[in-house]
């Protein structure tokens, strides 16, 4: 997996999800993610940190008392150590590039791992969960956020595909699977006390106001990141994206899970 985000992505995400994120729902989903997780002294994986968005949030509002952000994206992991150190948190954050394949961390390491909208890119997400397991100590806590394939019947197997087709064009790609895949990969890799919760439905609603975003007035500083050609794959991919939550083809869900001993 490689980085697929060109500045001009970068930004009208950014524009469209909030300062350092990459994907939807933003500080608005992580409020609902992480609602009633206590991170006080725990050192956190942040899988997939983009432009640490998320990995901020995690030291400055959840508490974790260290948060390791890693990458494939050097790019990405250049701004997230910017954006960290702008807030005052290099004491209490630190961004690494990686490669694909095994983490470089010692067994045992953190006490939770944190994956926001990541591994629906990786094509291999029992390798991902065996590392995460891996790295986790004994109780440790997976908390993972992602979007997985619905019911594709009828309707809702042509607005999924469109979609599909929708985010290529934007210049991004998936390897999506059913709810099942990630709950086997749990259990391969040693996790259990599973718990999902589904959040279809309010990421329905954002990307509903995302829909109405881009194509509303106010999408002119958009407009401008992207240039036309990407703001009209946006305005396709958005509301593609919609339609996939909407009609059950797409599900997004909140998924935690704990480290055996």
């Amino acid at each position: 997996m490689s980085t697929q985000y060109t500045d001009r992505v970068i930004n009208g995400m950014q524009s469209l999800y909030g300062e350092g994120f990459l994907s939807p729902g933003g500080p608005d989903e992580m409020a609902v993610f992480l609602e009633g997780i206590d991170l006080s002294g725990c050192h956190v994986l942040d899988l997939g940190c983009g432009i640490g968005g998320a990995s901020i949030m995690l030291a400055d509002t959840y508490g974790a008392s260290h948060v390791t952000g890693v990458d494939v994206g050097a790019d990405l992991v250049e701004r997230a150590v910017k954006a960290a150190a702008a807030k005052g948190l290099e004491g209490k954050t630190s961004f690494q590039p990686v490669e694909s394949g095994p983490f470089p961390f010692e067994d045992t390491t953190f006490d939770v791992v944190f994956i926001k909208d990541v591994v629906c890119h990786i094509e291999d997400k029992h390798a991902v969960f065996a590392e995460v397991g891996r790295v986790l100590k004994p109780g440790g806590r997976l908390l993972c956020a992602d979007f997985a394939d619905g019911e594709r019947v009828g309707e809702a197997a042509t607005l999924y595909e469109d979609w599909i087709a929708a985010m290529q064009a934007y210049g991004l790609s998936f390897h999506f699977e059913k709810l099942n895949a990630y709950t086997d990969a749990y259990a391969a890799a040693g996790m259990g006390a599973v718990s999902v919760r589904d959040h279809t439905e309010l990421s329905a609603a954002a990307a509903k106001r995302e829909v109405d975003f881009v194509t509303g007035p106010d999408a002119g500083p958009l407009r401008e990141a992207l240039g036309e050609e990407k703001f009209a794959a946006r305005i396709a991919a958005s509301t593609m994206r919609y339609k996939a939550l909407s009609s059950g083809g797409l599900n997004h869900v909140h998924m935690f899970a704990t480290r055996g001993a």
